[in-house]
Formats: structure tokens, C-alpha cells, sequence
């Protein structure tokens, strides 16, 4: 049996202000998450409304 595909493969690296980061980071804490999984959220939310 192999094991199964991981469905999100791709890496994208971007680079923040440190206010912008710790907003971020503030948010994230705010809804018990970290700031990569509360990016991939704003921006697959903002693709859905398109």
C-alpha cells in the first residue's frame, strides 16, 4: 500500500515588514493558529470570491 499524496506540495516564499509579520502573528494567535496556516486561509478565501 503507498502512502497517500499530500495535497498541498508547493512552497511559496514571500517577504514581509516586520509590522505587517507581527500583525500577522497577532491575528494568527488571536484565532489559535500560525501565521502560515492564517496566510494560506486569506488567500484561498480571497481565490474563492473571485
Amino acid at each position: 500500500m503507498s502512502p497517500k499524496a499530500k495535497a498541498n506540495t508547493q512552497r511559496v516564499s514571500t517577504f514581509l515588514s516586520v509590522q505587517h509579520l507581527e500583525a500577522l502573528k497577532q491575528e494568527a494567535e488571536s484565532k489559535g493558529t500560525n501565521v502560515s496556516a492564517l496566510i494560506r486561509m486569506i488567500i484561498l478565501e480571497y481565490l474563492a470570491k473571485k
